[in-house]
């Protein structure tokens, strides 16, 4: 499967998520509260993402996982769903390997397309309803390359969604899935094979 059908795919699940909220809102299973603005919600999650980026490379593997809830989940395209407890134990095992490169930050670039990709985690998109969020981001790296003589941006990552619930704690993620694996773009866009 191609990384464009992958991300279509995925984005057509997006959707279906996004109109099953609005059914169990309409028909109160989920009660509206006093929602965060759009803006607030995504401010915090960026501000949080760069909290477990700045944890690990300081190799501090609690405050890296305070970043998830505790029935968080992780899931691959294509492998099985894996658990927090399956996952935590290795984070504190190899805690000292797991540095991000030097400049990677989160932020949010909802434009990578036109502007190109950096390194870090780059939230694209954000979607609330009530106490829950849809995010979508790039994870991943960003190099200078030279092809066929012309300079290019080139990006080595993953597309993400991760699924955000806001806890008393503040907004915690609950699920991360890796839609795409060892993607490349090239200024933002996908690369040709």
């Amino acid at each position: 499967m191609g990384t464009e059908e992958t991300v279509t795919r995925a984005n057509r699940r997006a959707s279906r998520l996004t109109g099953v909220w609005a059914v169990l809102l309409l028909t109160g299973v989920l009660l509206p509260g006093a929602a965060d603005s759009v803006e607030d919600v995504r401010r915090e999650i960026v501000a949080s993402y760069q909290s477990a980026l700045d944890a690990l490379a300081r190799g501090d593997a609690d405050e890296a996982l305070k970043i998830d809830t505790p029935d968080w989940v992780s899931i691959t395209a294509g492998e099985k769903p894996r658990p927090r407890a399956e996952i935590e134990p290795l984070v504190r095992r190899d805690i000292g390997s797991m540095k991000p490169p030097p400049g990677c930050v989160a932020s949010w670039r909802p434009d990578y397309e036109r502007a190109g990709t950096t390194a870090g985690i780059q939230v694209y998109d954000v979607r609330t309803n009530g106490d829950a969020a849809i995010v979508l981001c790039l994870v991943g790296n960003s190099r200078n390359e030279v092809i066929d003589g012309t300079p290019y941006v080139v990006w080595t990552g993953s597309h993400v969604r991760d699924t955000w619930v806001k806890t008393t704690g503040g907004w915690k993620r609950r699920m991360h899935e890796k839609l795409t694996v060892n993607e490349r773009l090239v200024d933002g866009k996908t690369a040709k094979p």
